[in-house]
């Protein structure tokens, strides 16, 4: 207990010097009446009394006990169970201060009905209450429970393909997910080398967590916002994914595998399909990329609490491309969030309405990702809004192909891109196409998106370009300078060429160059290897070309040999 004890005080490093409280310990610029959910007032007691903590305990001590007789209470569950216990259990090991008031607060955050990473929050309460009242048992309980969410399951938390998913299966790698790496690799740090210690199979699950998932969600430094949830519509969140190496160098510390990988934490390379999560992410040396699915199977990115107010397209096939040297600023406050990179959307007067908490879904059982490791598919049968389309997505060496066909509906854009200037972007049509593109200086709030940001007005100059679909029900494009014939383009089957590479989207049963599926799936061939998966997360068998291969049911890539290549044919 001492050990840990004296770990976590290691770890409690206060911010800068706050302003002194006045006499009666509360300071005369903060708003102890107010009840916003999302960014509580009286929340900022506790942040400058952790602070004062280390450097005016005199001081602080009359901060404490105002807040204990004052003891508000915030419409935020959250706020009362969680995350104000925290904070105060902080400032009193900080302070050497146990006491029956403190301890009463800190034993609201209760392990009921506590799941991911609100159960890792509850724990963090349970150790700094078992420290200061001296309860070993209670602490050895806080650390199982914690090492017990170190598996992978289809519940919420870590999945099987290195995804997070929170609030039903939503992907919240970098909202949920990066506290809850940071945090239990907090834990493995703090229980290494005491009787608490983390199991090498929890460790094995960590490190995988964050080699495998984190770090692929991560571009220029910041999280890709369609894996923030509502997350993303607070600002400065998505630069939070600089922590990582941090927590990755504590768990190298306490021993988990790949520890050499954990130290240096570099930037991937390659292609990784999170099947579970209907998401796919590609790293070149010059570029990366990373594309979001919807199907049946997954939650759309949420709205809560006033957040997430603009991310109803998230989910839609939304495309961010990241040129490395290239500044990515966060555009999020001035953003046309009708116009997400990627998405196939109708367009009309004022944002988009917010998807709800944990209930919209998408519209369609077929969304898939495939990837060999460094070539990379993806594909969706879009239906939103009284709109459908058929898309997908073909990414190779030097960039990606888009595709999209069989689009019905009333003022429907494809958005190609939308990024701040000036820019080093190119792009090519591949089919004629109704192409608008519009720059100049956009002007928008954080309170626009979240109604608890900040309501100061940000310009930047921005570049929109977008396909309309008045005429044409389709759309084929190219980012990057591969040499590419797209060999189909309809509701059937969309695929191309690159080289001996051939990646393609059947919809359903089908012949196409020489290739002939007897099922909807994705498919890449190149030469005599070939990886496919199943759209629609069924399993069951495909065969390709008289070779019949077994289908994970989850939707997985899987691997296959063919008794012969394809004969070469160029089409466009």
């Amino acid at each position: 207990m001492d050990t840990v004890r004296s770990k976590l005080l290691a770890l409690l490093t206060p911010g800068a010097d706050p302003v002194p409280p006045a006499p009666d310990g509360r300071w005369p610029d903060i708003d102890y009446a107010g009840r916003d959910v999302a960014d509580w007032e009286p929340f900022e007691h506790l942040v400058r009394l952790r602070a004062l903590a280390a450097s005016a305990p005199d001081q602080a001590a009359i901060a404490l006990r105002a807040w204990l007789d004052l003891d508000p209470v915030c419409p935020n569950w959250w706020y009362n169970q969680l995350g104000a216990p925290r904070l105060l259990g902080d400032a009193a090991l900080i302070l050497n201060a146990p006491s029956d008031a403190v301890t009463a607060v800190l034993a609201r955050a209760t392990w009921e009905n506590m799941t991911g990473q609100n159960l890792i929050w509850a724990a963090q309460v349970a150790v700094r209450r078992c420290l200061l009242t001296g309860d070993e048992e209670g602490l050895a309980d806080a650390f199982r429970r914690v090492e017990a969410l170190l598996v992978t399951g289809e519940a919420e938390g870590v999945q099987p393909d290195h995804s997070f998913h929170q609030h039903g299966p939503q992907l919240y790698n970098g909202g949920y997910g990066h506290a809850f790496a940071v945090d239990t690799a907090a834990f493995a740090d703090l229980a290494a080398g005491t009787p608490y210690a983390f199991s090498p199979r929890a460790l094995a699950v960590l490190s995988g967590f964050l080699l495998d998932g984190q770090r692929w969600m991560i571009h220029g430094g910041r999280y890709d916002i369609a894996c923030m949830g509502r997350e993303s519509s607070r600002e400065g969140n998505a630069g939070q994914a600089r922590e990582l190496a941090g927590a990755a160098g504590a768990l190298a510390r306490a021993g988990a595998p790949r520890a050499d990988e954990l130290i240096r934490f570099e930037r991937p390379s390659g292609a990784r399909a999170f099947w579970r999560s209907d998401y796919l992410a590609v790293f070149r040396p010059a570029w990366s990329a990373a594309v979001k699915l919807s199907s049946t199977r997954t939650v759309l990115s949420e709205s809560m609490n006033g957040e997430g107010l603009g991310g109803r397209h998230l989910c839609d096939g939304a495309l961010h491309l990241w040129r490395e040297g290239e500044d990515h600023p966060d555009l999020s406050p001035v953003l046309d969030w009708r116009h997400v990179p990627g998405t196939t959307a109708v367009q009309g007067p004022g944002p988009p309405a917010p998807n709800h908490l944990d209930r919209d879904r998408g519209g369609s059982p077929f969304a898939g990702v495939l990837s060999d490791g460094w070539y990379g598919v993806a594909a969706m049968h879009l239906e939103r809004d009284g709109m459908r389309a058929r898309k997908a997505w073909f990414f190779l060496d030097d960039g990606y192909v888009a595709l999209g066909a069989g689009i019905t509906g009333a003022h429907v854009h494809t958005t190609i891109d939308q990024t701040a200037l000036p820019t080093t972007r190119g792009y090519r049509l591949l089919e004629p196409g109704e192409l608008t593109i519009r720059t100049g200086a956009r002007t928008g709030r954080w309170s626009d998106i979240n109604r608890s940001q900040p309501d100061r007005e940000i310009t930047a100059e921005v570049m929109e370009l977008w396909l309309g679909h008045a005429r044409t029900p389709g759309y084929a494009y190219q980012a990057g300078d591969d040499e590419v014939a797209v060999l189909a383009n309809t509701t059937r089957v969309q695929a191309v060429r690159h080289g001996g590479l051939v990646q393609a989207v059947f919809h359903e049963p089908g012949t196409l160059e020489g290739i002939t599926v007897d099922r909807a799936v994705l498919l890449q061939i190149d030469g005599t290897t070939g990886h496919v998966a199943c759209p629609l997360a069924r399993g069951g068998h495909v065969t390709v070309n008289g070779t019949r291969v077994t289908l994970p049911a989850s939707g997985e890539t899987r691997r296959f040999d063919l008794e012969r290549a394809l004969e070469r044919t160029m089409r466009r």
